[in-house]
């Protein structure tokens, strides 16, 4: 197998960084979950994000073109739900605005299982690393090995990520605890409007 330069994959790195950095549907709802919750709830639903798109780099990785076709095709309809689940989740969250510790928490399992949903609610995501990864490839005969490689170091890097968020939306919640609490909780849920608005603005391009 031909190795992937130092170069490439130090290119690599800070392409993969920046992407972590910036927000999109999938951090509207690690944060909001974060500022509504707190980080254990945010931390398992950055998990449930994460364990998604581990799911979609291995398909990339193992060359399933039928699958990301099918992804493809129901293109529309797949970030329609997503939107629809996240705006849903924005309307209990502000719903329950200022309910503070008595607020239900989710369940572990419904923490991580909000972050697989809108992990896959995204199809953009499939369809941009199926063209994303392959461009770092150097060895086309055999392209899987670096592929998986290139595709372990983006999993470990939005995982570090999303976690960030998760900590970072957390202490923002402690410091509005109290008073501003109800505050906190519109902001989560505007938040997750705003992550609903981005999948419904996404694009094939």
């Amino acid at each position: 197998m031909a190795m992937i330069s130092a170069e490439s994959l130090a290119l690599f790195v800070v392409a993969c960084v920046a992407l972590a950095a910036t927000p999109g549907p999938n951090v509207a709802l690690i944060v909001g979950t974060s500022l509504k919750h707190g980080r254990r709830a945010g931390i398992l639903t950055a998990t449930g994000v994460n364990v998604g798109l581990i799911a979609q780099l291995a398909l990339v990785a193992a060359g399933l073109a039928y699958v990301v076709e099918t992804f493809s095709r129901n293109f529309d309809l797949v970030r329609y739900a997503g939107a629809a689940y996240l705006v849903w989740l924005a309307v209990l969250q502000w719903r329950g605005a200022g309910a503070g510790r008595e607020a239900p928490m989710p369940s572990a399992r419904a923490a991580f299982g909000r972050g697989l949903a809108v992990a896959f609610a995204n199809p953009k995501t499939l369809l941009f690393h199926a063209a994303f990864l392959p461009q770092f490839i150097t060895d086309r005969a055999d392209p899987v090995p670096q592929i998986a490689l290139l595709a372990a170091v983006f999993a470990a890097i939005a995982l570090v990520g999303d976690v960030l968020w998760a900590v970072v939306a957390d202490k923002a919640r402690a410091a509005l605890a109290g008073r501003f609490t109800r505050i906190a909780d519109r902001v989560s849920a505007g938040i997750l409007v705003g992550g609903a608005a981005l999948l419904l603005a996404a694009g094939r391009r």
